[in-house]
């Protein structure tokens, strides 16, 4: 698998995800949320020759700024988790981190869910 069919991958894992949208543009996750966002990867080589052998990616899982956010996060998270578990070959989550996604002073409550692919 490429890097490129591996965020692929993802993205089509994350639209099983019921009441939540996929972006490849920030600022149009920070406008709609609650929203999933697969960002670039960290890549690893195993070898001197060839192409990377993992891909490390980070999910972001966005919800609104709103008294509900936090509950919205823990509702979404697992269900992510769940949806790249089943429908990517060869990825694990390996944990999620609470944070604040910030796209050009636009901040949102936020996980950032860690994924590991083998490639």
């Amino acid at each position: 698998m490429s890097v490129q069919q591996a965020a692929t991958a993802l993205e089509d894992a994350l639209r099983h995800v019921d009441g939540a949208r996929v972006y490849r543009d920030p600022a149009g996750a920070v406008a709609d949320p609650p929203a999933l966002l697969v960002g670039p990867p960290r890549l690893t080589w195993e070898g001197i020759c060839g192409g990377p052998t993992s891909a490390t990616f980070v999910v972001y899982v966005m919800a609104a700024m709103d008294e509900r956010a936090v509950s919205r996060l823990w509702e979404l998270v697992p269900v992510v988790a769940a949806a790249i578990d089943e429908h990517v070959r060869d990825a694990v989550v390996t944990e999620a981190n609470p944070g604040v996604f910030d796209a050009g002073g636009n901040n949102l409550p936020s996980y950032e869910l860690t994924v590991e692919v083998a490639l």
